[in-house]
């Protein structure tokens, strides 16, 4: 009510009593949800009035407008000043066009793609998999799977439920989906884990991907961040110190003994960041952050113990 004031002057509802003010305000929400299919209801938990649900898209667009909101999206990646703002706005923008006018935007940042891009892939992708996951990430709607992680060594697929955010084919030549998991079913019980997963593909098994009707929200979820202390050679920072895609906000920067840097971050991507560090080898030393310094010893223990047996040596 305080809203329509703003907008229409003081005198919007009327000089009425509690009870006829109550009804004006109740013939607004009616005309809300018959004329924009749109219901508001009161959350007690929010302790606001929520938009529950709606049925017709609240924007259109023409062409030219979709194609830029898709610009904005392919030039604001995550190293990029403001990013985070601007993919919220894109998205938020994006979720209120109709199903028709948003397939015009996926197809203007690259996002309707061949089915056979899955052959791409270095294993094998079920058909029904890299449909219905791509379908879904199209549509921003949530989805449940089974999953056989190349960590769980009990063999037994494991159950997600997740926000599909990002489709994408990685550098080591597997198509991934970068997923916000709300639940992950372990062997007993059930698990609430409300984090990213980069999940393969090829790893999804066949014919359990249920496409839900929960839609993803405006704003992607932060996740959990982990810490990152690294120090690199003068070799890799003569040239100056980049920013890696995996770490999350300003870096500290802090000159060490002969020229060596240590940088100080946060990052979402531990799995990915510790394989892109060893690019650098004996260049890059992780020293902290306790997630990120087991994967790298997890990694390099693997390591060795393949090129120490190929040379004959006892690990």
């Amino acid at each position: 009510m305080a809203a329509v004031r703003q907008l229409e002057g003081a005198e919007a509802y009327g000089r009425h009593g509690p009870k006829a003010l109550d009804r004006r305000f109740r013939e607004d929400l009616a005309r809300l949800e018959k004329n924009f299919d749109v219901k508001v209801c009161y959350s007690k938990v929010d302790k606001k009035y929520v938009m529950k649900w709606r049925e017709r898209p609240l924007l259109n667009l023409p062409d030219t407008d979709i194609q830029t909101l898709a610009f904005l999206a392919d030039t604001f990646q995550q190293d990029v000043p403001h990013s985070l703002e601007v993919q919220q706005l894109v998205n938020r923008l994006v979720d209120w066009l109709p199903e028709e006018r948003q397939k015009v935007y996926h197809q203007a940042v690259g996002h309707q793609s061949n089915a056979d891009l899955r052959l791409r892939d270095s294993e094998a992708i079920a058909s029904d998999v890299w449909q219905a996951i791509e379908t879904a990430w199209q549509a921003r709607q949530e989805v449940q799977f089974d999953y056989l992680s190349l960590a769980n060594e009990s063999g037994i697929p494991r159950q997600h439920h997740v926000q599909p955010w990002d489709l994408y084919f990685s550098d080591r030549g597997h198509w991934r989906l970068r997923g916000y998991c709300l639940f992950c079913d372990p062997l007993e019980g059930g698990d609430l884990y409300h984090d990213y997963i980069n999940y393969r593909l090829s790893r999804i098994v066949p014919g359990s991907v249920e496409i839900l009707s929960r839609r993803l929200p405006a704003t992607r979820p932060n996740g959990r961040l982990r810490q990152v202390i690294i120090e690199l050679s003068p070799t890799i920072t003569r040239f100056g110190v980049s920013q890696h895609k995996e770490l999350v906000g300003e870096m500290k920067v802090r000159p060490l003994d002969e020229g060596w840097v240590r940088i100080e971050g946060q990052t979402h991507d531990v799995f990915e960041l510790a394989r892109n560090l060893l690019y650098y080898g004996v260049n890059c030393h992780v020293v902290g952050g306790q997630e990120l310094l087991q994967e790298t010893k997890e990694l390099v223990r693997g390591l060795r113990t393949i090129y120490l047996i190929a040379d004959g040596d006892s690990a």
